[in-house]
C-alpha cells in the first residue's frame, strides 16, 4: 500500500483533496445551522402574484399601525381587468413553510374605516416592523448582480438561486416558492409576528 502511493501520489492527492474541500464546504454549512437555533418569530410578507383567471375588483395595501396589521381597501376605478393580486403570506421557519392567510376582502370593505381596517384574521397578532426581528434574523432578498463569478457560479450564488431567505451572519432559511420574477411573486416585507 505504501509503495503504490509513493508511485501514484499525484492520483492519491488527485482523489483525496476534492473529497477534502467536499467536507470543508459541507462542515461549513451544516454545522453552523445545527449549533444555532432556527428564527423563532413568523415573518409576514406580501407577495403579487398575476393571476389571469381571477380578476379583483379591489387593491389591498398592507401596513402596520400600533403593530396592528392594516389593509387599506380601494375600488379599483378604471374599468380595465387587473389580473394583479396581492397575498398575505406567513413564513414559520421552525416548520419550512410558508401560508397564504386568506383575505375576506367584502368583510374588510364592510369595516372600513378611511378605507382602512384592522384584518379580522390578524386581530390577535403584534408585529414588529423592524428590519431585523427580536432574535437577530433579517429577510435578505435576491442577488441580480449575475453571477456569483467562477466560484460563486458553482456554489450556488448569482441568479439561478435567488429566492429571498431569512439570514443572521452566515446562516440562512430559504423561504420556499419566493423566486423573484419582474412581473409576479415581489416580495414585499411586512413585520415579524412577536405575539400570538
Amino acid at each position: 500500500m505504501k509503495n503504490f502511493i509513493k508511485e501514484n501520489l499525484v492520483l492519491v492527492v488527485g482523489l483525496t483533496f476534492p473529497l477534502i474541500l467536499i467536507l470543508i464546504f459541507f462542515a461549513s454549512t451544516v454545522i453552523p445551522k445545527l449549533m444555532s437555533a432556527p428564527p423563532q418569530y413568523e415573518m409576514l410578507f406580501s407577495t403579487k402574484l398575476y393571476d389571469y383567471q381571477n380578476t379583483t375588483d379591489y387593491t389591498l395595501d398592507f401596513s402596520v399601525q400600533n403593530q396592528q396589521l392594516m389593509v387599506k381597501v380601494k375600488k379599483r376605478e378604471n374599468k380595465d381587468i387587473n389580473y394583479d393580486l396581492k397575498r398575505l403570506m406567513a413564513y414559520d421557519a421552525k416548520t419550512n413553510t410558508v401560508r397564504e392567510i386568506v383575505i375576506d376582502v367584502p368583510n374588510a370593505v364592510a369595516s372600513a374605516v378611511n378605507g382602512v381596517a384592522v384584518l379580522h384574521e390578524t386581530e390577535g397578532l403584534l408585529i414588529d416592523t423592524a428590519t431585523v426581528s427580536p432574535d437577530g434574523y433579517s429577510l435578505d432578498g435576491p442577488n441580480y448582480g449575475g453571477s456569483g463569478g467562477m466560484v460563486g457560479g458553482l456554489f450556488g450564488d448569482g441568479y439561478r438561486n435567488s429566492g429571498f431567505r431569512l439570514k443572521k451572519g452566515s446562516i440562512g432559511y430559504k423561504i420556499p416558492n419566493t423566486q423573484q420574477h419582474y412581473y409576479y411573486n415581489q416580495v414585499q416585507f411586512i413585520g415579524w409576528v412577536i405575539k400570538k
